[in-house]
């Protein structure tokens, strides 16, 4: 057991990344990876798919031993960095993100994976939602994937927006030729309507959400 926990400790090392930066794309806690890596508990289901689908892991090199100090790392072509902003997207009533300092952290991805859905990486970057607006599809906390390749509204898919000095995620709709609305997952929150044509200054789709994570309980 300590020889596996070894491993996913030296698998975190070899890609340059914190427990927090680690975690987060698995959906777990920073403390669960700690408890983990000191054998204080077993890696689940959940994490060994996710450490397979995220980061590529060979779950067989992982048991049995054969992870090294020149395992791939972030800098490998085996994977790639997207970028994650502290400026949230609300799922809520909202609020201005433009005072805010924009402090960045990287996240590591299978190559493969961004490649399947057939994203550009230079495109991408990660947010964290806030309020539950877009539940239960999105909820409070969760970082989104966004793809700012993609800033034509389409209908049934959900977008970061924003609105003046605001940032929103919500699902957008053409309702007429001058017209567009913009959709909560959650009913309790009734569909926001804007006139089209929108100034550029005060509009703009930054891009479709095409992935989320979230903490498991």
């Amino acid at each position: 057991m300590a020889e596996f926990n070894d491993n996913i400790s030296q698998i975190r090392r070899n890609m340059g990344l914190s427990r927090e930066a680690f975690a987060e794309p698995l959906g777990v806690s920073p403390d669960k990876i700690r408890h983990i890596e000191t054998g204080k508990q077993r890696a689940d289901h959940e994490v060994l798919g996710a450490l397979r689908t995220v980061y590529g892991v060979d779950l067989n090199e992982l048991f049995e031993g054969g992870i090294g100090s020149e395992t791939s790392t972030t800098s490998s072509p085996s994977f790639v960095t997207v970028p994650k902003y502290t400026v949230s997207a609300s799922a809520g009533n909202g609020g201005s993100f433009v005072s805010d300092p924009l402090e960045i952290t990287h996240y590591a991805f299978q190559e493969s994976w961004i490649k399947g859905k057939g994203l550009d990486p230079k495109m991408l970057h990660i947010v964290r939602v806030k309020g539950d607006s877009m539940e239960p599809k999105l909820i409070d906390g969760d970082l989104i994937l966004v793809d700012r390749a993609q800033a034509m509204p389409s209908d049934g898919s959900t977008y970061v927006v924003r609105i003046w000095d605001e940032l929103v995620v919500k699902h957008v709709q053409r309702t007429g030729k001058d017209s567009i609305s913009l959709i909560s997952a959650n009913k309790v929150y009734p569909p926001r309507e804007l006139d089209l044509p929108l100034d550029e200054a005060n509009f703009e789709i930054i891009g479709r959400v095409v992935a989320s994570m979230h903490e498991w309980p």
